[in-house]
């Protein structure tokens, strides 16, 4: 692991073939929709964010456009769309976009920057654990920058290295794990978030983290695990007030347009 020790940025050196080898997890015809015991949870916290963008820009969810970045076969928009958000998607994996074309979504399958999307088209663009991906972050930001409207907000979901979780699990930390989390190259505190935003046309205006954890089921004794685990829930509420959850969302609004100074 590389750090940048202006901003605290964490890079992997794993090797070019590991991670091909682990991106390739991702393109199968499932992608990343949730079991019927886990959507009521992952729309009621996709609903909270978008209430959150709707609030910012005076604009009613019906009056929105979205663009999800590795949308994977679509839970994203199946959930703008029910809201009455106009969605559609990016994806590169040919399965799972195609998966979620077939549930009537409208999905773009390639690399953000080859499709040539037009200029000032969207509201909003969210990037839910995307950018952990990138070896080049910046060039991604600079890309929705050019897709949002003057004052559109690109919602960023990672992790958060600077979360008691990771300097508790150190390299047991999930989002370190090429075995679980595949292809995970770039890791970000919230300051080296800010960092990356400001230089991309962004300015911060929310950043918001949640959850702590110790252990992964099965990583330890069932009775550890439980009280871990009860530990845990009692210190996720001081880690949103002091930023120091594993789970990290970031609202990023253009403050100016990159494409300007191109």
């Amino acid at each position: 692991m590389r750090q940048c020790f202006k901003c605290g940025q964490l890079v992997s050196h794993c090797s070019f073939e590991t991670y091909n080898k682990s991106n390739s997890e991702w393109d199968f015809e499932e992608g990343t929709w949730p079991s019927k015991k886990d959507i009521k949870r992952l729309t009621k916290r996709r609903r909270r964010d978008l209430d959150y963008v709707s609030q910012f820009l005076s604009k009613r969810f019906s009056d929105l456009t979205l663009l999800d970045v590795g949308c994977s076969n679509g839970a994203l928009l199946w959930i703008a769309s029910q809201l009455g958000i106009k969605a559609e998607g990016v994806e590169v994996s040919p399965r799972a976009a195609k998966n979620g074309i077939e549930r009537g979504l409208k999905i773009h399958l390639g690399y953000l920057a080859e499709l040539g999307l037009p200029e000032n088209s969207f509201d909003v663009v969210t990037l839910y654990e995307v950018i952990e991906h990138l070896d080049s972050p910046a060039d991604l930001l600079e890309e929705c920058n050019r897709l949002l409207k003057p004052g559109g907000v690109l919602v960023v979901g990672t992790g958060n290295t600077d979360s008691w979780t990771r300097r508790f699990m150190g390299n047991r930390w999930d989002f370190f794990d090429l075995n679980q989390h595949g292809g995970h190259i770039s890791f970000f505190s919230t300051s080296s978030l800010g960092i990356l935003a400001s230089r991309t046309g962004f300015s911060v205006k929310k950043v918001k983290t949640s959850s702590v954890k110790f252990f992964d089921k099965g990583e330890c004794s069932y009775l550890l695990y439980r009280v871990a685990k009860l530990f845990s829930e009692l210190l996720n509420f001081p880690s949103r007030i002091f930023g120091k959850g594993h789970q990290m969302e970031a609202y990023l609004v253009v403050s100016e347009k990159v494409k300007q100074r191109r």
